[in-house]
C-alpha cells in the first residue's frame, strides 16, 4: 500500500512540475498595430500551417532554425504578428532536448536591438518585433517587447543578456574610419 502511494505520489509531483512548450502559448497579448499573420506560400513551404504553430518534426524546425542547431531541438513554438506591410514580431520558443545544447546555442546567439532573449529551463524564448511606427500615442517595437517581455517574465522565464556581435561593431568603425 505504501508503495501505490509513493508511486502515486511521485506520478503527480512529475505531472505538477513537468513543463510543457504549450505552458508558454502567447495569450491575450495584444500588440498595437499587429494582428496574427495570415498563413503565406513561404510559411505552408517552410510547414507552418496555424498560427500559433507547434511542432516536433525535425525537418520542419530545420527549415526555422539553422540546420546544425535543429538537431538539438526537442519542439518548436512560434506566434507570429504582423501589420499587413513590412512590420512584424512575435515569438518562436525553442524547447532543447539538453541543458547542454541550450548553453551551446546560448554561446552561439548575438544580441540584437529588435529581439530579446529569455530562457526558462530547456526553453529558449526570442521574442521581437519589427513594427518601426513611431506615431505618437503608439505602440513602437520598445513597447512590444516589453509587453512581450513582461508575459514572459510573469511565466517564470528571466531575460539573458547577450553578448554583442563584433563583427557588426568592427564593420561600422571600418567603414566610419574610411
Amino acid at each position: 500500500m505504501k508503495k501505490i502511494i509513493l508511486i502515486i505520489g511521485f506520478v503527480c509531483f512529475q505531472s505538477f512540475f513537468a513543463q510543457n512548450i504549450m505552458d508558454l502559448d502567447l495569450k491575450n497579448v495584444e500588440l498595437q498595430g499587429m494582428r496574427p499573420a495570415k498563413i503565406n506560400k513561404e510559411m505552408k513551404d517552410i510547414g507552418i500551417t496555424q498560427i500559433p504553430f507547434v511542432t516536433d518534426n525535425p525537418d520542419v524546425i530545420s527549415k526555422i532554425e539553422e540546420k546544425e542547431v535543429g538537431s538539438s531541438i526537442k519542439k518548436l513554438y512560434a506566434f507570429i504578428y504582423n501589420n499587413g506591410e513590412r512590420g512584424d514580431g512575435g515569438v518562436i520558443i525553442n524547447e532543447f532536448k539538453t541543458k547542454g545544447n541550450l548553453d551551446d546555442y546560448l554561446a552561439k546567439t548575438f544580441e540584437q536591438s529588435n529581439y530579446r532573449i529569455l530562457v526558462k529551463d530547456l526553453f529558449f524564448i526570442r521574442i521581437w518585433s519589427d513594427y518601426s511606427l513611431h506615431v505618437e500615442g503608439k505602440e513602437t517595437s520598445e513597447d512590444h517587447l516589453n509587453k512581450l517581455e513582461k508575459y514572459y517574465t510573469k511565466l517564470g522565464a528571466k531575460r539573458i543578456q547577450l553578448k554583442p556581435d563584433e563583427s557588426i561593431i568592427t564593420e561600422v568603425a571600418d567603414s566610419v574610419a574610411k
